[in-house]
């Protein structure tokens, strides 16, 4: 075995060869000595001030230079450590130490390509010592996660565990044992190991809140919760663990307590200091509505004066503003705000800014300019990297996405939103391993924040990983209690699995929100689990309680059945819907779920009538005229639907869906005109009804080079930028081709050609867009597809041979 140099051993080789002075010798080691002191008290700042004293010194002395590292990496400005570790990797490349905590950066910042290069280094050095052996496992360990190897995990998280006995403080090994022992059946294995680990070093705080997220997911909520106020003591201005903090109050009702904790990070914060602050009022905004958050910032704007933090409180301002509808004047102030910072280092945040809202009104080419500008400035600014990642992926350019977030990462590893993206481009490119990976490490670093823990979930369930799934779900709701998709679903998956205790804890919470919306989502669930008890007389007065309480009626009482219907209690459901109508035989909403539970077993005669006799009673509106009409139309009988959308346009005129039907009759028909007018119509009254713009903008721009049309177009479909509705993909893909952006169309047109397989007048906007770009052989192929799917008199088929010819086919 080699001799693994250690820092301190490397340290008295560097002394050697210092200027021989003592008194500089001892003013070093003085300051060393405080950095270090400042270090183990968890006060890292403080630390990097003596080092960098000691570096005015010696700015060789590897000892120091490695502790900065450490004091960086543990404030988790991964940047600077990574170049402080990598310039003494190469100036002392035997020494095993700086190649693992190399390898614990990339670890972190999930730099798969760096960790394995880091691992074969140290293999070269030293394959047998403990630091080679734990990056080893951690790169094996990746790789059993990518391929979803559950059985390797196992073999590799014990290996790992084995080592970990002798180096309980080991981070590369304690981060392998505790993902796998966290995603594992049993979680609470992992509070060994985090008590082993914190033994060493009491004041990680990461390794903290993880044992009190373990605690409070082991039904000790009382204790987590008393050691995160402990921890809240000890370190008031740690946004991580003020966020727990703010989650807890927020869990028990107390809002204006979080709002205390997060005021009072703001004012221990440093004058120009904007992110807690910032922080401060994107939760007013959220709690208190965005007229108090705007109340807020002007105070803040006032403090600030003419200052960086003054300017960038004014584009906060800016983007709430948007955000509430004056599209055109928030654009226009952020524009003045950035004219008049010109090159300074805020103007950056800005340009991303005011990008991101010309991106939002459909106006790409400019955001990609103000983009481009920021990246020539700074080639690794976050929010540009993130935006142009964004703009990859939308147009299927995973590999370009996953460079750029990856370097943005590098920068700010902990940045959930960032893994999410990550995990996007990765399913999109095809590694779900490495997807799965990133969504949870999204969830872990966010605190298990709504968003990222529900994509997490759902990803697991798609895996068929439900019990990690649902420790998933449970932790974020116990972060985010007020999160009623959350707790909807957690609630069903309990259910599904007779966790009735667990059902209780849910409805336990809910019954602490006093909104109607609360109250829709609690009712069912509290049915359910009677029902699933077996007190069927309390379950009827529940369910009456139900129906009397729900101002649409059917709401609640429907989730239940639908509930019952998916877990193939099909007989539990027709008991439950026909005790009910005994009790209310007039109840319009239980009529309505009669006739659905008909039709969804197949007695469609049963159906027709019901929702014939309730179209006649009038009381329901559109409802029973569309399912009727999607009766009807799935049985093939469309003149009869026609008839029954007709008549109930005359009943029910103001119908969104009565009208959005009738707009895809009409042009069906031929009747363009008609149908935009109705589109046209719909769109006024509700801008952001998805469906109608969609439809409107592709009508506009079916056949138009006008720029005037093809801009307002784009106006129109802006919002919807990003989803991954192939309708969507068409529209906003065949509008940039028109506006004169066939490689931005390109990838648009395929996805959609994907999402809508058998939609010919897709494919040929496809081959236009091939053909245009030269790909002569794929627009033929593309048209052959088209005629293969049409009949020889179908003007898109029409169209397609006149493409052929034009091609030389």
């Amino acid at each position: 075995m080699k001799n693994v140099l250690r820092t301190g051993a490397v340290a008295m080789a560097v002394v050697l060869v210092l200027s021989g002075c003592r008194s500089e010798g001892e003013r070093l080691s003085d300051y060393l000595i405080s950095g270090q002191t400042f270090a183990e008290q968890g006060d890292h700042a403080r630390a990097v001030i003596q080092y960098r004293n000691a570096l005015k010194i010696d700015p060789d002395h590897a000892e120091t230079r490695a502790a900065i590292a450490a004091s960086y990496l543990a404030q988790g400005d991964v940047r600077q450590a990574e170049q402080e570790f990598t310039l003494l990797a190469e100036r002392f490349p035997e020494t095993l130490e700086f190649r693992s905590r190399l390898g614990e950066i990339a670890l972190v910042s999930a730099n798969w390509r760096a960790l394995d290069r880091q691992a074969d280094a140290a293999d070269t050095i030293d394959a047998e010592a403990p630091d080679a052996r734990a990056l080893r496992l951690a790169a094996r360990f990746r790789v059993a996660r990518s391929q979803s190897d559950r059985a390797a995990q196992d073999s590799i998280a014990g290996e790992a565990l084995e080592l970990l006995q002798g180096r309980a403080d080991h981070p590369i090994l304690t981060r392998v044992v505790l993902d796998h022992l966290t995603t594992g059946d049993d979680p609470a294995q992992a509070l060994p190991v985090l008590d082993a680990a914190l033994a060493v070093d009491p004041h990680d705080a990461k390794l903290q809140l993880l044992r009190i997220r373990l605690l409070a997911q082991t039904q000790q909520a009382d204790v987590a919760e008393m050691r995160l106020m402990e921890l809240a003591e000890l370190y008031p201005q740690d946004p991580q663990i003020a966020g727990l903090l703010v989650a807890r109050h927020m869990s028990t009702g107390r809002t204006e307590q979080a709002e205390a904790v997060l005021r009072a990070l703001a004012r221990g914060a440093p004058q120009g200091d904007t992110e807690m602050r910032s922080v401060l009022v994107r939760f007013i905004q959220r709690v208190r509505g965005p007229e108090a958050a705007l109340a807020e910032l002007a105070r803040l704007r006032d403090d600030a004066g003419e200052t960086p933090a003054g300017t960038l409180y004014a584009a906060m301002d800016r983007s709430i503003r948007f955000d509430m509808g004056d599209r055109d004047g928030a654009i226009a102030g952020m524009q003045t705000l950035v004219d008049a910072v010109d090159d300074a280092p805020e103007g950056r945040i800005l340009r991303v800014l005011l990008a991101r809202m010309h991106d939002r009104l459909g106006n790409r080419p400019a955001a990609r300019t103000l983009v481009a500008r920021v990246l020539s400035d700074d080639a690794g600014d976050v929010g540009a990297l993130k935006l142009r990642a964004t703009w990859a992926i939308d147009e299927e350019r995973p590999k370009q996405a996953i460079v750029d977030l990856r370097g943005a990462l590098a920068q700010t590893p902990r940045d959930a939103e960032l893994m999410t993206l990550l995990a996007v481009a990765h399913e999109q490119d095809g590694t779900r391993g490495l997807a799965l990976e990133q969504l949870a490490a999204a969830a872990e670093v966010s605190g298990h924040a709504a968003r990222e823990a529900q994509r997490y979930a759902d990803a697991l369930l798609d895996e068929g990983r439900e019990a990690v799934a649902l420790r998933v779900l449970a932790v974020a709701f116990e972060a985010h209690p007020t999160d009623l998709d959350l707790a909807r679903t957690l609630a069903d998956l309990r259910i599904a699995r007779s966790d009735w205790g667990g059902v209780a804890q849910v409805l336990a919470t809910l019954r602490r929100i006093d909104s109607a919306d609360a109250v829709a989502v609690r009712q069912p669930i509290e049915a359910a689990y009677l029902l699933g008890q077996g007190r069927n007389d309390a379950a009827a007065t529940a369910l009456g309680g139900m129906l009397d309480a729900d101002p649409d009626r059917q709401a609640a009482f429907a989730r239940l059945v639908a509930g019952l219907i998916a877990r193939g209690d099909l007989e539990i459901a027709r008991t439950q819907l026909n005790l009910a109508l005994v009790h209310r035989p007039d109840d319009l909403a239980l009529r309505l779920m009669d006739a659905d539970l008909a039709r969804e077993n197949g007695d469609v005669s049963q159906a027709e009538a019901a929702y014939r006799d309730l179209i006649a009673d009038g009381r329901l509106g559109d409802v029973p005229i569309l399912r009727l009409f999607g009766l009807l139309a799935g049985q093939a009988r469309q003149e009869e639907a026609d008839a029954v959308l007709a008549a109930g346009l005359i009943a029910v005129p103001t119908s969104r869906s009565l009208r959005l039907i009738e707009s895809n009759r009409l042009q069906l028909a031929g009747d363009r005109a008609g149908s935009i007018a109705v589109l046209e119509t719909l769109h006024a009254e509700d801008p952001m009804d998805a469906i109608a713009a969609n439809n409107l903008a592709s009508l506009l721009t079916e056949d138009t080079s006008d720029p005037d049309l093809l801009r307002r177009a784009a106006r129109i479909i802006a919002p919807l930028q990003g989803t991954m509705n192939p309708a969507v993909s068409d529209t906003i893909g065949w509008i940039a081709f028109r506006r004169g952006d066939p490689e931005g169309a390109l990838p648009l047109l395929e996805r959609a050609v994907r999402g809508l397989p058998r939609d010919p007048a897709v494919h040929l906007r496809l081959a236009r867009v091939q053909a245009e770009l030269g790909q002569t052989a794929g627009a033929r192929t593309t048209l052959e597809t088209v005629l293969d799917m049409t009949d020889a008199a179908d003007p898109v088929a029409r169209a397609a041979r006149t493409q052929l010819t034009a091609l030389g086919g």
